[in-house]
């Protein structure tokens, strides 16, 4: 972790905002997309708070390392109040003189149920002075009822932690330089946030394909996403967009409010990929559906005829029929109109528009 680098508004406003409302005794929960820095927000929240607030403990937790979460609470709280066992009456009493903090990192399903049931207990117990931080994946948003369920009253507030602009991309430039010994120029600053939508892991790996294949890769995206671990990286957050809703895909900044999506290499990958997900994208096409939309997307733009078609629908010469394929067209037109569009060209055939 190199968060001691990062200045304080490296995530912006929302660390400040978190911070007051910690300092409160406000419980919390942030989340956002993969590669959004859930880790080292988490890093940052831990450090400006010693830094800010040397009286406040900080008990740090990342879920992912511990298979016993409650029993590693119990341990670091004893480590934070010296008593030899522990005792929620101890706690209550510790609780009275000081603050306690706590930051749970790698959070990535509700599943947790009995450590958030455990933390809220020990929050009844003195509001004030002891305060969660949930540093979350996208379930907390997708799934924010199963964590509410089982600790209300440590999801005091959700927040959404979004993108960088140019001036963080350019910060994660000069940051990853400095640290990996690379020398990525600051004037590409805007043409990998275009490409990485402001994403900070995609940035990391667009810097990186840049150190390993060199600079003129930027002008070549159809095989920057092919590098490693920008392949990863896509793949993960491409994800989501079969699972979700279009309305989750929009709160959670994936696609934008004008309906295109945030990262233009995301986009470039999902339409590459897209045949691959058609029937997680569109569940609703028959096996014939797909082969009639795969053909359009494979040659979107270009105009598609009836002959074409008809070989999909097995129609022989005995049996062809312009009036089937027709319909079969239409059909499929219908399941896909809110997220492609097929014109009919009178006597020619069908195109989709790019």
């Amino acid at each position: 972790m190199y968060t001691k680098k990062f200045p304080d508004d490296h995530f912006g406003t929302i660390t400040k905002d978190i911070i007051r409302n910690l300092e409160k005794g406000q419980s919390i929960g942030v989340f956002g997309i993969p590669g959004y820095g859930q880790a080292f927000f988490a890093e940052q929240i831990s450090h400006l708070l010693t830094n800010k607030y040397p009286d406040i403990h900080i008990l740090k937790l990342n879920l992912e390392l511990e298979s016993n979460k409650i029993a590693a609470v119990e341990k670091k709280i004893l480590e934070i109040t010296k008593a030899k066992n522990f005792d929620e009456i101890e706690l209550i009493k510790f609780l009275e003189q000081k603050k306690l903090i706590v930051i749970l990192s790698e959070v990535n399903s509700p599943k947790h149920r009995k450590l958030f049931k455990f933390l809220n207990s020990i929050r009844w117990s003195n509001k004030e002075n002891f305060a969660v931080l949930t540093v979350a994946n996208y379930t907390l948003y997708t799934q924010q009822n199963d964590y509410i369920d089982s600790g209300k009253d440590i999801f005091f507030k959700i927040r959404r932690i979004g993108n960088f602009d140019l001036r963080g991309v350019k910060r994660i430039i000069r940051i990853n330089n400095k640290e990996y010994n690379w020398e990525i120029p600051e004037s590409n600053a805007r043409k990998i946030l275009f490409l990485s939508g402001g994403n900070p892991a995609l940035v990391k790996a667009i810097c990186f394909a840049m150190d390993e294949e060199g600079k003129a890769i930027l002008d070549h995206p159809e095989k920057l996403i092919n590098t490693q671990p920008l392949n990863f990286r896509l793949t993960n957050i491409a994800r989501l967009i079969t699972q979700l809703s279009i309305d989750q895909q929009i709160h959670l900044g994936i696609i934008n409010n004008n309906g295109t999506i945030f990262s233009e290499l995301l986009a470039l990958y999902t339409k590459v990929n897209e045949i691959e997900y058609l029937d997680k994208i569109l569940p609703d096409l028959t096996k014939t559906d797909r082969q009639i939309l795969s053909v359009f997307i494979q040659n979107q733009g270009k105009v598609i005829d009836k002959d074409q078609l008809s070989l999909i629908l097995d129609q022989t010469a005995d049996t062809y029929s312009e009036w089937a394929i027709y319909k079969a067209v239409a059909r499929v037109r219908d399941k896909v109109k809110d997220r492609y569009t097929i014109k009919t060209l009178k006597g020619r055939g069908w195109r989709m528009e790019s």
